[in-house]
């Protein structure tokens, strides 16, 4: 099975095998994965590692080598290729070997620059008419075709603009540019409320109760997926 962690999962585990309490569950779910899933560091985890958006500019990158760790146990390896490699090889349909590779580093963050300040410019735009703008938008500044990856981003940007109910978070666009590169591929997508909310099909949240009931689905050697 292959499952994708996002920031707050991995570096939940990662402060658990640090000896960091409050984080006893993922460590759970550490121990409930190993062994039975692949789940690939990508260049989003470095670059949230090395260069966080929020927190104290002195702790960047004190994570690293418990992830590197971790992620030494889950990923068999394996890497997410940059987004901009996983999009263009999409226009011959979606293969996992285009998805994985074992080419990545911790050196290599992902680079978030094609789409800086496009959330912003669709803010308070209708779904539909902020839809055609960010398709159009991200097809312009890419180069890309209209492949799943912009599908998708252009969905899940035109969702967050026009939903005036809540506030813009500084991480809504890596958010956005990470799950839709890896939710076409993975079978498990473990993430926050707010992203679960938005690709409910795949997708599990932070919170405590849904963290144990996923590690007790895979201790009873259920597929997860279904």
């Amino acid at each position: 099975m292959l499952v994708y962690l996002d920031q707050n999962h991995a570096s939940r585990m990662a402060k658990h095998l640090l000896g960091q309490r409050g984080h006893e569950v993922f460590g759970e779910l550490y121990l409930a994965l190993k062994g039975r899933v692949l789940a690939p560091p990508s260049p989003f985890h470095v670059l949230e590692t090395l260069f966080p958006i929020r927190g104290p500019e002195e702790k960047a990158g004190y994570l690293l080598p418990a992830l590197q760790g971790l992620f030494s146990e889950l990923s068999q390896g394996y890497w997410v290729r940059p987004w901009q490699e996983v999009a263009v090889r999409q226009e011959r349909g979606l293969y996992r070997e285009d998805f994985l590779w074992r080419g990545g580093s911790w050196d290599t963050p992902a680079d978030l620059s094609p789409f800086q300040g496009l959330p912003e410019t669709l803010r308070g735009l209708p779904y539909r008419e902020a839809l055609e703008g960010a398709l159009k938008a991200i097809k312009a500044r890419t180069g890309l075709k209209e492949v799943p990856f912009v599908r998708l981003l252009a969905e899940l940007f035109a969702r967050m603009a026009s939903d005036l109910n809540r506030k813009p978070h500084p991480s809504d666009l890596l958010d956005a540019v990470m799950a839709a590169t890896v939710y076409p591929y993975v079978d498990l997508l473990l993430t926050d409320r707010y992203l679960r909310g938005l690709l409910p099909g795949k997708s599990v949240g932070g919170r405590r109760r849904e963290v144990m009931a996923l590690v007790q689905r895979f201790r009873e050697g259920v597929d997860s997926s279904s």
